[in-house]
């Protein structure tokens, strides 16, 4: 007699449940690094046979990312779903579109590299936001990992090049082609200037008179204190790649967005990019606010550089 997922979840106890959450995570671990299916059991026997103590703390933190994808993956999934039953419900309701990113929907050629290949190969961009993209390739090498380099060319020449996770792959309707759907994953300080100037540009040409506002295309949320205690206790949490922040009023999980964080006086700031991977309601007697969790999308290396800087610039001043 077959027994139905929740069926047989029922039946394991917590451990059990954790332990093969785990199995699972270093599986798709060991399947990227291989780049080729990997049996359960040839995960479980590495574990047993890993005496390297570096080499298990690498699989295991690795594995920890693996999961906190899927989580994300989950939650986004789920708002999807709950955004979709309220504008059934409510078809003149206006904010779920408020809290969408504003995506730009333009055909234009542009280039792809997948992971262990040397060479670019063309596709073409059927729309594109500030958190990721929609693109048509005439083949997609899915098996190889579930990330990519989408390359962009820039009006002045030159292009861009930003890592994107692919989160939907689709057989185009004409039957050659595929449809991918990509969240822009890791993006440098300096490249994420250059997108947002190719993001407006894209803009004007996609609609007549350039109406749409820049701010729309980079929604950005500014976190401002009034004493270097707080910043600098927000920078240690920034150095550790992500942050968590009340606001007054709903975001959307996965939604990428420009966070500002500086001082009162604005004498110092960090301008950075961040998505948004959970979300809980907090209420006050008659308000409602959001406490929401952020992950920044910038090279690690990067992000403890350039707190560092922020950090030596507030230490310089109080000197002065």
């Amino acid at each position: 007699m077959n027994r139905s997922t929740h069926e047989l979840l029922g039946e394991a106890t917590p451990e059990e449940l954790l332990s093969c959450i785990e199995l699972l995570a270093i599986s798709v671990v060991q399947h990227r690094a291989k780049c080729a299916f990997v049996t359960l059991s040839y995960s479980t026997e590495q574990l047993r046979s890993t005496e390297d103590q570096t080499e298990a703390t690498s699989l295991f933190m690795q594995s920890k990312e693996v999961l906190e994808e899927a989580l994300e993956m989950v939650r986004v999934l789920a708002a999807e779903s709950a955004s979709t039953k309220d504008s059934l419900a409510e078809p003149e309701a206006t904010s779920s579109d408020n809290r969408t990113q504003y995506r730009i929907r333009i055909s234009m050629p542009i280039k792809v590299l997948w992971p262990q290949d040397s060479k670019p190969v063309d596709a073409k961009l059927i729309d594109i936001s500030w958190g990721g993209a929609s693109i048509y390739v005439d083949e997609a090498k899915l098996d190889s990992a579930d990330t990519l380099q989408i390359i962009l060319p820039r009006r002045q020449g030159g292009s861009i090049s930003i890592e994107a996770k692919i989160l939907r792959a689709n057989r185009d309707p004409d039957g050659i082609g595929h449809i991918i759907a990509v969240r822009f994953s890791k993006l440098g300080t300096r490249d994420e200037a250059k997108l947002e100037d190719i993001l407006e540009h894209l803009a004007q040409s996609a609609d007549e008179g350039g109406q749409r506002s820049h701010a729309r295309l980079t929604q950005r949320l500014d976190i401002q204190f009034d004493n270097d205690q707080e910043l600098l206790s927000t920078l240690d949490d920034i150095s550790a790649g992500g942050l968590g922040i009340t606001v007054p009023d709903p975001v959307q999980i996965g939604q990428s967005l420009q966070i500002v964080i500086s001082a009162l006086d604005e004498s110092c700031f960090l301008k950075l990019r961040a998505r948004v991977v959970r979300q809980e309601p907090l209420k006050f007697r008659s308000m409602v606010a959001y406490r929401v969790g952020l992950k920044f999308e910038h090279p690690s290396e990067e992000l403890e550089k350039r707190t560092a800087e922020l950090i030596g610039k507030m230490a310089s001043m109080r000197k002065m």
